[in-house]
């Protein structure tokens, strides 16, 4: 795909003149990665802008043993990566790690065209800002879930939103999902399980409620 046309999944390009497409554009190096791919890790110090204009990135935390890890956000298409880009302009270490969830197609900007750019564009400057805004309420929404809503609920929720009766996912896919352990998981499920809310087998889970 050509470079312009790949570039206007992202609603601050498209509100770049052609002249200023094309300078963008200039600047950016193209990647592709296969799934399941490592970008960075956590603590790393990115050197690096990612735009990813096709597939999917998970950023995930993980605690200093790595026993556990929480999924902080999932990056779209059109979408910049926060953890990234601080890193990059703060030269700070990434809160977390990025990892493929399908063949990706994205973009690559150094620390200095990204500086440049924010300075040049102010329409860039202001997608930055706003990506800050976004991904912060996003962060303090996924606290609260975990912080507020018990855990029996939260999989109850998540598994009737499959809307069927058989969910097809693994105790550990759970808990990343949401964003808690393995152990935990299991152990609420066989509690859940014991109260007749469902029933629990290989691979998948069988709701009864």
């Amino acid at each position: 795909m050509h470079k312009i046309e790949a570039l206007k999944v992202y609603p601050f390009f498209l509100a770049l003149s052609q002249d200023e497409q094309e300078r963008f554009a200039s600047h950016l190096k193209a990647i592709r990665l296969p799934k399941d791919t490592i970008i960075h890790y956590q603590g790393d110090v990115c050197k690096d802008v990612l735009l990813l204009v096709e597939g999917k990135i998970r950023l995930y935390a993980q605690a200093d043993d790595f026993s556990e890890e929480v999924t902080l956000y999932t990056l779209q298409a059109g979408e910049q990566c926060l953890a990234n880009t601080a890193s990059v302009i703060g030269h700070a270490k990434t809160i977390g790690t990025a990892v493929t969830q399908t063949a990706i197609e994205a973009y690559l900007l150094s620390e200095k065209d990204i500086k440049m750019m924010m300075k040049e564009l102010p329409v860039y400057q202001h997608y930055i800002v706003d990506l800050y805004s976004k991904k912060m309420v996003e962060l303090t929404m996924m606290i609260q879930r975990i912080k507020f809503k018990n855990l029996d609920e939260r999989i109850m929720e998540f598994l009737h939103e499959n809307e069927k009766k058989t969910v097809s996912i693994t105790h550990k896919k759970l808990a990343i999902k949401l964003n808690t352990s393995r152990s935990v998981v299991s152990r609420v499920l066989k509690k859940l399980e014991d109260k007749g809310a469902l029933k629990l087998h290989r691979g998948h889970i069988e709701l009864c409620i």
